[in-house]
């Protein structure tokens, strides 16, 4: 077992020891950070399930796997209800899985299960996930709820393969949601740690879930409740374990740490009258970037309603993930905010996005102003893109990236607080100068150098630190210019952060970004990666240079062009090019004053990065050795290239020949161009 799976088993185990103090009396607990052959009496096992490579393995992990099921259980069971219901038990579990698909794609899937019958039903396998049969499937007498980790859409109803789902009496699920909105793959051969909540005085069930790397943290929290009252379909004596099943596709169904407790509440009536509802709430707090995946379980005072996971419960796990962070900026007060911004009065709105609204402020405190982006209330995309600009941007450190200062969670309300940048988004400065005579044209020498900056802010973020940062919405509004019009890259609201050597990217369901920016492989995989920033940035440099905005293929911002018939400005000016005739692409409004050779290695670098096919564009670092004079710009084929999907084989990147210096984290330094 590695060092850091070590450490994250034993993060889990003492923050539960220390956190899981509570006046009740415990009727069944455990905790495995490992397992091994001696634990075995400590399990029932059917059909194939065995420990195996210190965990506990549903299905076989050897010989044929296909068309298994099996279960594992913990050797007693616990009492779910006493006294004729009067007292009732609430429990919790935490475990860390590990699916490895053995084909492609693999099956069926696993499920935490709590019955009065542990027996293996026969014919379980495939779609059944070792929890019923099709001559049991929704009968009542099978006592059985589970939640499904399905990672096969068998049937119709499911969403797809890679779900969760609570099963009552059967696999037609009550309630279900994809992992995929959060950006988990519970297929992927990766860690997934799970955190199962049920209160019995709310019949409340709740589940946290996220992806881990070793003991990092590669995807964000999520959340799924249900209404349920177990005492309905389960008995006294319950049993707890896990099932699974394989078909002709097949995958290891892999348990690697597990935690369980399960707590009598004495006379439930009494302590709702005497406590006004005092309830047990678990909170999976995840560090994002941080080396430790902890459980909390504390105790949250509410009023006579039964505990409900709502948004204020929601604000309080972010302001512990925030807390938390290495290097967090200032956490203001909201009040600090409102009288900086005049009550955030619209006389001083900055501008506003898809998340929130940004106004203009003066902390008398600092003695400066400062830029306070105000998320929307209601907004729980805008909740997670706080999350990840805090935890992003709060870790970064770079000339050419806006500073973050601070963060306010307070009342409802999330803001973020930024350094005041006099001159504001560099869009304004492309297409706003027509229209207001305060807002003059950038010339070649400022537009060569905040391209230039925004190429090493790119740099910094894909090679510069532990991790590598993606930033996913690179465009000119996102790019603030100081007094001196340098570049600082900004709104790290869609960033995510990813392993150096990770050969997966981000993925996600809502393809994220701005249309016009986004490289044609985000449409079909949904997925972000280093090579989608450097598409981004390709389209950013040729609107700098060009003044024109990206426009797309459904809604055209411009009239289409006479000399190319072509109004998105990656085949515009891909048509140029292959007229010989690249040049023309500059800004008018420059009138011929600008160096033409910088404006052509310019504009065929970004032809280059907006290259159709992934593997044949240049990394960032190799961008920018062409714009500090270190490399020949490449030099793109006449004609556009047809994109292709999907990839069939690793194609070599843009050669460019080095000549010696390169820019890496804002400065200078010799080096030889090296690969991604």
């Amino acid at each position: 077992m590695s060092s850091s799976n070590q450490m994250i088993r034993c993060s889990f185990k003492g923050v539960l020891l220390i956190l899981c103090i509570t006046t009740r009396t415990w009727s069944l607990e455990f905790n495995y950070t490992n397992f091994h052959m001696e634990n075995s009496s400590d399990f029932i096992f059917t059909n194939s399930s065995s420990i195996a490579d210190g965990a506990l393995q549903i299905t076989p992990n050897h010989g044929d796997p296909a068309h298994q099921s099996g279960r594992v259980f913990y050797k007693d069971t616990f009492k779910l209800h006493r006294n004729n219901g009067s007292t009732i038990t609430s429990i919790n579990s935490t475990f860390i899985f590990n699916i490895r698909p053995l084909t492609q794609p693999g099956g069926e899937g696993f499920a935490f299960i709590l019955t009065n019958n542990p027996d293996l039903p026969s014919n379980s396998s495939g779609q059944w996930l070792g929890i019923v049969n099709n001559k049991t499937n929704n009968v009542s007498r099978n006592q059985i709820v589970a939640v499904e980790f399905d990672t096969r859409k068998s049937f119709a109803e499911d969403l797809d393969d890679n779900h969760v789902g609570l099963d009552v009496n059967g696999i037609k699920s009550v309630g279900q949601l994809t992992f995929s909105s959060v950006d988990i793959n519970i297929s992927a051969g990766t860690d997934v740690g799970i955190s199962i909540s049920f209160d019995a005085a709310s019949s409340s069930f709740v589940l946290f879930a996220a992806m881990l790397n070793g003991a990092s943290l590669i995807s964000s929290t999520m959340m799924f409740s249900w209404t349920i009252n177990l005492a309905e379909f389960l008995s006294e004596d319950v049993w707890v374990g896990f099932s699974a099943s394989t078909s002709n596709f097949t995958q290891l169904n892999q348990i690697k740490y597990w935690y369980f407790n399960s707590t009598d509440i004495e006379n439930i009536e009494n302590t709702v009258a005497e406590k006004k509802g005092e309830r047990l709430l678990w909170l999976l707090v995840l560090f994002v970037g941080l080396p430790v995946f902890a459980a909390c379980l504390y105790w949250k005072k509410k009023d006579e309603k039964f505990l409900r996971y709502n948004r204020k419960v929601i604000r309080q796990d972010i302001e512990i993930v925030l807390d938390d962070c290495s290097k967090r900026p200032i956490k203001f007060q909201l009040k600090q905010l409102k009288q900086a911004t005049a009550n955030f009065d619209p006389k001083r709105q900055l501008g506003r996005g898809g998340f929130g609204t940004v106004y203009r402020g003066y902390l008398q405190e600092y003695g400066m102003e400062v830029a306070v982006k105000r998320v929307f209330r209601n907004s729980n995309r805008g909740e997670r893109e706080f999350i990840a600009e805090v935890t992003t941007i709060s870790q970064l450190l770079h000339r050419n990236l806006v500073k973050l200062i601070g963060w306010c969670n307070d009342d409802n309300e999330l803001l973020l607080v930024y350094e005041f940048l006099q001159k504001g988004s560099l869009e304004k400065y492309l297409f706003e100068n027509g229209s207001r005579e305060d807002v003059p044209v950038l010339n070649w020498a400022t537009r060569y150098k905040i391209i230039c900056g925004v190429a090493s802010a790119l740099d910094y973020l894909h090679h510069g630190g532990i991790k590598r940062v993606l930033h996913r919405d690179i465009k000119a509004s996102n790019v603030m210019l100081d007094d001196e019009y340098n570049a600082r890259l900004g709104d790290f609201g869609l960033a995510r952060a990813m392993e150096h050597d990770s050969k997966s990217h981000h993925s996600t369901v809502a393809v994220a970004g701005t249309r016009g920016y986004m490289a044609p492989e985000c449409y079909f995989t949904g997925r972000a990666s280093p090579e989608t920033d450097v598409y981004a940035f390709g389209v950013f440099a040729m609107e700098v240079a060009c003044g024109r905005k990206p426009g797309n293929y459904v809604q055209s911002g411009d009239e289409l062009d006479e000399s190319t018939g072509s109004s998105y400005i990656v085949d515009w000016l891909w048509d140029l090019h292959g007229i010989e005739r690249i040049l023309d692409a500059a800004d008018e409004r420059l009138k011929g004053e600008y160096d033409e050779e910088q404006m052509e290695s310019v504009l065929r670098l970004a032809l280059a990065c907006c290259h159709p096919n992934h593997p044949k564009r240049p990394s960032m670092r190799m961008a920018l050795q062409v714009l500090s004079g270190g490399a020949l710009p490449p030099n793109p084929v006449a004609e556009k290239p047809a994109f292709m999907w999907p990839v069939m084989k690793t194609q070599s990147e843009v050669e460019m020949p080095s000549v010696g210096l390169l820019f890496t984290g804002g400065y200078m330094s010799r080096s030889s161009i090296s690969g991604r």
